[in-house]
């Protein structure tokens, strides 16, 4: 199943590039440089028909996989059971990503205004790249499915954080279009992390999982071109990382299921003793138990044996 992983997990980077190039030419094209304001034009629609064709494409994709009657794991101890060299490298780079981007947001942030939030953002974004690789190492069984489940929902107190600090530097700006982007993508990026962090809560919902981490990656690509702090884009990087991580690992642990166990078969009952009746000719005899009596014999018989005893005598 590692075609597959790959297969749909480059759908997603393609999409994810073009909505990334819709995103950056409506920012260049339909903004006024100086007002800020929103020029009326065609391209202002070509970025949500963008999001509505990758939705549709990654249900097919889901719909797809889910008629190939393979059977996906239901836990977190078969989600994250990565035999790839390449698997212990690819998680630490990206959480090596997210957490420089929380560094970077840290240092950025001091005495700007809504220091406090970002300083939240920075550190639950460090968090989760430091518990990452214990995610995604699960399968060891050193920590108990519901640490992980704990460690697996931090992204998502992130992105809440996110999506309050997007709603207040962006509640006196009139246009929506600038930053609607963003919340829709923080919105996702929660359900996402939430579907996933039911592997390890025995609430696993795989393929709805796969359609949101699907999507949710997607939109992060997609505000990567917008403008704000280097260390906000790296975080929103890692975080695409580690979607497109559980992603992988969804669709390469899929497994055929498991054969019904075959019926015992039937014994074939033992033939019974063939009793031969008597016929209708034929005086049934009465059961006993009894031995027969003798019947005496005649004085007749007597004698003719007497006389043969003679002649041999003779």
């Amino acid at each position: 199943m590692r075609k597959n992983a790959l297969i749909n997990s480059c759908y997603v980077c393609a999409a994810g590039a073009f909505g990334t190039f819709f995103r950056w030419l409506q920012n260049q094209s339909c903004f006024d440089a100086e007002t800020g304001l929103l020029n009326p034009s065609a391209l202002n629609y070509i970025v949500p028909l963008s999001i509505l064709a990758a939705a549709v494409l990654f249900f097919f994709l889901v719909k797809k996989l889910k008629n190939q009657e393979l059977e996906p794991p239901k836990d977190i101890f078969g989600l994250f059971n990565g035999t790839s060299i390449l698997y212990p490298l690819a998680y630490m780079v990206i959480a090596v990503v997210t957490l420089v981007g929380s560094v970077v947001t840290l240092v950025n942030c001091a005495g700007g205004q809504y220091a406090a939030v970002y300083r939240l953002i920075a550190g639950l974004a460090a968090i989760s790249a430091l518990t990452f690789p214990i995610i995604c190492s699960s399968r060891r069984r050193r920590y108990a499915p519901n640490i992980i489940g704990v460690f697996m929902c931090i992204p998502i107190a992130m992105f809440t954080a996110m999506l309050l600090l997007c709603y207040k530097a962006n509640s006196s700006n009139p246009v929506i279009w600038s930053f609607w982007i963003e919340i829709i993508t923080c919105c996702l990026c929660m359900l996402a992390f939430l579907f996933s962090a039911g592997f390890a809560f025995d609430r696993a919902e795989p393929y709805k999982a796969m359609f949101l981490t699907m999507l949710a990656a997607f939109m992060c690509f997609t505000t990567l071109a917008d403008s704000r702090y280097i260390g906000l884009q790296m975080i929103y990087l890692g975080s695409a990382g580690m979607l497109l991580t559980e992603l992988w690992m969804m669709i390469s642990n899929m497994r055929k299921p498991a054969e019904a166990e075959a019926a015992p078969e039937e014994k074939p009952e033992p033939e019974k003793a063939q009793v031969i009746e008597p016929g209708e000719t034929e005086e049934k005899p009465e059961p006993t138990i009894q031995a027969p009596e003798r019947k005496p014999k005649k004085p007749e018989d007597i004698d003719a044996v007497l006389d043969d005893c003679k002649k041999y005598i003779d």
